[in-house]
């Protein structure tokens, strides 16, 4: 059966038959919060990076706060051991490869007015691999310091996350990932023309249409069609372009972890031709609102927030910002992108069966996922309502 968009976008999110990987499931849910309040504008986002950099900050959360921050990233079923396969399943997604580049990194930078317990320190260096650094938040040089540190490990393609820092803040967790791959065919450029593309606005416009045809990973039902580009080094862009008349902010808010696990299931390989719009995304989002809407509101609240691992001569210790951003490029070679995620903690002060061939236009709103074969982790995801 297709999508039941007539049901309430919650009543889908509840699907019983979501995924059972907590990040999968993490990443839908975050998705739909950040598309809720302008589906036409881009969404481009790594709930890869978000969720290494909250599990980090959840180690220092504790009582409400530390069920609340797990209940959010969907692991509060998870033990210790289990918690830390989960981890190291997310970092393998970024494991070194021969013909492409992906790569994460760490960091806790830690005020002069804080200290957390050495075993706590060293669960942090060990399971998230992360750096810990001292740093005097009111000093000249903190903000470059910091900037730089996300500057080197995005390979310049984020030279900044944060504009400014409070001498209030007590620690700033960031994590960065980066993305570079070849496609596993590439596109002819000399087979790129110039096409129309309508909007989430529906303002129609001319732009570098890529062509390629052969034999794909393929789904499709009343509702959209999906396309698997695999790229070198054992990823793949999937690409899902709901069908012609459907409500873009509808399509956004009904999709769901659920929906995506029964499009990998009956998916089939299919000949078929492929036009998709050579595009730039650079997207940049406070993250407070969406993750109080997933349950995380008393981590920021100053009143309410349980830090007691985050030990300071200036109680209480609360979450202020949650930052992120991430950018793509994707081109007739392949993709390149990147994602920062920054976190501050502030003291007081049933389908169709395919076609035997198909021919996918990429020329209105779509959604497209960057996923690692192997772990099945999703490193970016966004809504592309306006190719840049």
């Amino acid at each position: 059966m297709p999508w039941p968009f007539r049901n309430s976008p919650q009543s889908l999110a509840a699907e019983p038959e979501e995924s059972p990987s907590p990040s999968t499931r993490f990443a839908f849910r975050l998705f739909r919060e950040l598309a809720r309040s302008d589906a036409t504008s881009n969404v481009f986002f790594s709930p890869s990076s978000v969720m290494l950099c909250l599990a980090l900050v959840h180690e220092l959360a504790s009582g409400e706060t530390r069920r609340a921050m797990a209940q959010t990233l969907e692991i509060a079923g998870l033990d210790v051991a289990k918690l830390a396969i989960e981890i190291d399943r997310l970092k393998s997604a970024f494991r070194p490869r021969t013909d492409a580049e992906v790569a994460f990194a760490n960091s806790l930078w830690l005020s002069n007015h804080v200290r957390i317990p050495d075993e706590l320190a060293a669960r942090l260096r060990g399971l998230y691999e992360s750096e810990l650094a001292a740093l005097d938040f009111g000093g000249p040089d903190s903000l470059s310091t910091i900037n730089g540190w996300v500057n080197e490990k995005t390979r310049g393609k984020i030279s900044r996350i944060v504009n400014q820092l409070s001498p209030l803040a007590a620690l700033i967790a960031i994590n960065a990932v980066y993305f570079k791959g070849p496609w596993m065919k590439p596109f002819r450029r000399e087979l790129t023309h110039d096409g129309p593309f309508t909007n989430a606005a529906g303002k129609t416009k001319q732009l570098p249409m890529m062509r390629q045809g052969g034999d794909y990973l393929y789904y499709e039902n009343e509702q959209l069609q999906m396309a698997v580009l695999p790229y070198k080094g054992d990823l793949a862009m999937y690409v899902m372009l709901p069908a012609e008349g459907i409500d873009g902010s509808q399509f956004s808010q009904a999709v769901s972890s659920g929906s995506w696990e029964s499009w990998l299931a009956h998916s089939k390989r299919v000949e078929g031709s492929v036009q998709l719009p050579r595009f730039k995304v650079d997207y940049d989002a406070e993250l407070k609102t969406p993750l109080s809407a997933l349950g995380m509101e008393s981590a920021f609240d100053q009143n309410r927030a349980e830090f007691e691992l985050v030990h300071t001569d200036r109680p209480p210790v609360w979450i202020d910002r949650v930052i992120h951003r991430a950018m793509a490029e994707v081109n007739e070679e392949g993709t390149e992108a990147a994602a920062v995620t920054a976190t501050t903690l502030a003291f007081m002060s049933m389908p169709r069966k395919p076609p035997r061939t198909f021919t996918m236009i990429v020329n209105r709103p779509f959604l497209a996922v960057i996923r690692d074969l192997a772990t099945g982790t999703i490193l970016f995801m966004g809504w592309i309502a306006d190719p840049q």
